[in-house]
């Protein structure tokens, strides 16, 4: 079974309660559920989390819920305790996971065609991961690092910064908005695949990461000039 696993804590300092609150005049999180039961690649929608109020509007949303235990819900857990706590109790209700859609709530952008397009690299390239990314404008490999010393130096290599951008490897950056592998290969380390794993490339005005108040501006901006149909209740 195809499943999508949307993280949704109910703790967050940048910005409190982001998770549900309203944009283009839906629940943040409501966003990401509405994709995932339109792709055409998942099977069931199951949204992790610690918060009985995401956990209602989830329902309400139509997604199944997964109650997170406290003690992998705090500021330093990881998306892959959520996985493997996922993936377990799942099991326990008889239910035979083989490749899990990890989704970050916070990617209102991302779309049932970006996830059904992973499921597609992941199957046509045989491969253990799908991780989706964007090039930014901003090259990495142009870089600096500041040593103990105080003085600046390439990150990449010394040459790198005063080097022509066409001479440099293109950078490309995860976006948060889709993990992509198997429940196998997640279980060889209870870590999300490092090796053997290819890019979704998206847009950058399709990557927006909401972690602030300007972040859900831009995205809601967005949204209206791209005339995105409102979540399905």
């Amino acid at each position: 079974m195809n499943v999508a696993l949307i993280t949704a804590r109910g703790g967050s300092k940048g910005l409190p309660r982001k998770n549900i609150l309203p944009i283009n005049g839906a629940p943040l999180i409501s966003w990401t559920i509405d994709a995932s039961l339109k792709a055409n690649s998942i099977n069931r929608v199951f949204v992790s989390t610690d918060d009985a109020e995401i956990a209602q509007i989830s329902l309400k949303f139509g997604a199944e819920v997964i109650d997170r235990p406290e003690a992998i819900s705090g500021d330093f857990s990881t998306s892959e305790d959520a996985v493997l706590h996922a993936i377990n109790s799942l099991k326990g209700i008889g239910v035979n996971v083989r490749k899990i859609c990890l989704l970050q709530p916070t990617s209102p952008l991302r779309k049932s065609s970006h996830i059904d397009k992973a499921f597609d690299v992941l199957s046509n390239k045989k491969c253990k991961g799908v991780v989706s990314v964007f090039e930014s404008r901003y090259n990495a490999a142009k870089a600096y690092k500041i040593s103990k010393d105080g003085t600046i130096s390439g990150l990449l290599f010394s040459d790198a910064p005063y080097t022509p951008r066409q001479q440099l490897p293109n950078a490309y950056f995860p976006n948060g908005a889709i993990y992509l592998f198997t429940a196998e290969s997640f279980l060889e380390n209870n870590t999300l695949p490092r090796n053997n794993v290819y890019p979704l490339l998206m847009q950058e005005d399709e990557s927006v990461d909401i972690d602030s108040l300007q972040d859900l501006k831009q995205a809601e901006l967005l949204m209206k000039e791209k005339n995105y149909e409102y979540p399905r209740v």
